[in-house]
């Protein structure tokens, strides 16, 4: 969970909304009037990153760690190799594409 959290920083400062960022801090208090000085929850409100993630095509960690694991095995079971990993499965006799778990 916090790789995840700061995964997600890391895309905000990346590829986030910089000029809103920017104009959020750019005011000075003094010139504000009393009202508009106090904060309301939408100024620490974050920006979302699902977008984010979809529009640069990027996978959360979570998922990466399992789209990585998937392709291993795949390549395991595909080519044998490394004939180390492979004699740890017991291949369906029906399937060459099932596994029998132990």
């Amino acid at each position: 969970k916090p790789l995840f959290v700061t995964q997600k920083k890391c895309i905000r400062i990346l590829f986030g909304d910089r000029e809103s960022y920017i104009d959020k801090f750019m005011t000075c208090a003094r010139t504000r009037t009393l009202e508009s000085q106090r904060l309301g929850s939408e100024f620490y409100t974050k920006e979302s990153t699902k977008p984010l993630f979809a529009k640069n095509d990027i996978l959360a960690v979570e998922n990466l760690y399992r789209h990585r694991s998937i392709m291993e095995l795949f390549k395991i079971l595909k080519s044998s190799v490394p004939i180390s990993l492979f004699s740890l499965f017991k291949v369906s006799s029906r399937k060459d594409n099932l596994l029998i778990t132990p």
